[in-house]
């Protein structure tokens, strides 16, 4: 859940830095032909009321079940489904109500799309909870509860340090438990707006490409090459990071050792740091996947981040996820103002930026539409956030 600015988010735009692949938008034609080919027919949208019901009958159904293993607590998807020709879906959080809001909106949607698309590539879910100790949301999400990392390591307020280890955990402990052979790495502010088709293959994962993890840029190039222990060639580099990315259960165990190891080591790196800030973890992912050799497409279509992406495309392709990392202004006029909170000033602007709900959730009416001319991306983001505010029991608790 970051951009490329201070904190987990910046400005700037988005779907750059495709270079080394073909086709459409910058994806490589044989990821380009399989989205075109497996992506589902769209079927009618359920109501509020209806989708109220589903989610609640859903998460009872796939909390039922539940077990300790080796002090972990566990409520995993309850999917029968053989795994064939579908992924599963991987959540990692912790028990912040930043991320508790975010990760309840987020399954909310996953459910309403994997009814709405029964035939479609959409698995089971489970979320990676990393905060060691169980949560509230157990019976309303399929959970899996790891440890934090060791006391002897510092994680400096950088709390996705924790992301590599969570799944590193998930995959000793829980991986062999789903029918999936694929997953999607994904994070709380993903939302889903059609189902992806499964496109990763064992050969290769598949990956949102971003413009600011640039391993070949000549300005980072002397920090690369002092983690690429591996003299992995320059053209095995992605501009990827770890989330989101459709990755074979075989693949994801070859990187994951080596992700976190770097991570870490990255992290306390005086040089490493400063250069890669809140992304470090991020570069940490794409440099790990190029030593163990694990190939990534680049699928840039995968994912829209408003307000730098306007429409439900990119390009002539239609998108799978919004990614509202970044912060939204407009004047009073519905004039894009990046940075400028004109709302709070008392000039009759718009603005919406998941930070100003940190501490809390949003409350019940609190979200109003967008200007009209501000995109269709951040209009359903919208619209998606307060669907479930209005469907979901308990909210804000």
């Amino acid at each position: 859940a970051r951009g490329a600015g201070g904190g987990d988010g910046g400005g700037g735009q988005t779907n750059g830095g495709t270079t080394g692949t073909t086709g459409d938008g910058g994806v490589s034609d044989d990821v380009h032909k399989k989205f075109h080919h497996n992506t589902p027919t769209e079927e009618k949208t359920p109501s509020v009321s209806a989708a109220r019901k589903r989610v609640s009958d859903s998460t009872h159904e796939q909390s039922k079940q539940s077990s300790s293993e080796s002090g972990n607590q566990l409520i995993q998807s309850s999917d029968s489904s053989s795994g064939d020709g579908k992924f599963h879906v991987l959540l990692t959080a912790n028990d912040s109500a930043y991320q508790r809001w975010q990760s309840r909106v987020m399954y909310y949607q996953f459910c309403k799309l994997k009814t709405q698309f029964p035939n479609s590539a959409l698995g089971g879910f489970t979320r990676i909870l990393h905060s060691g100790v169980p949560d509230s949301l157990m019976d309303e999400i399929p959970t899996v509860v790891v440890d934090t990392l060791p006391s002897t390591i510092d994680d400096e307020g950088y709390v996705v340090l924790h992301r590599p280890f969570a799944f590193q955990q998930w995959l000793n402990l829980f991986a062999d438990k789903i029918p999936e052979k694929f997953v999607l790495m994904s994070e709380p502010d993903h939302l889903f707006i059609k189902p992806p088709p499964l496109v990763a293959t064992q050969k290769a994962a598949v990956a949102f490409p971003f413009f600011y993890i640039a391993p070949n840029d000549p300005k980072y190039k002397p920090i690369v090459d002092r983690f690429n222990t591996a003299n992995a060639p320059p053209e095995s580099f992605a501009p990827i990071g770890s989330s989101p990315v459709m990755i074979s259960l075989a693949s994801l165990k070859r990187v994951v050792p080596k992700w976190h190891a770097l991570a870490i080591a990255m992290k306390k790196d005086k040089e490493a740091n400063a250069a890669f800030g809140w992304v470090v973890e991020m570069w940490a992912y794409s440099i790990a996947a190029a030593q163990v050799g694990v190939v990534h497409e680049l699928a840039p279509h995968f994912m829209l981040q408003p307000p730098y992406d306007k429409t439900l495309r990119v390009g002539k392709t239609d998108a799978f996820i919004i990614h509202y990392t970044y912060g939204d202004d407009y004047d009073k006029n519905g004039v894009f103002t990046p940075g400028v909170n004109q709302a709070t000033q008392g000039k009759g602007g718009w603005h919406f930026d998941k930070r100003d709900f940190s501490q809390r959730a949003p409350k019940k009416g609190e979200l109003v539409a967008p200007p009209a001319n501000s995109g269709q991306a951040i209009a359903m983001t919208i619209d998606i956030i307060n669907e479930a505010i209005e469907a979901l029991p308990n909210w804000g608790e």
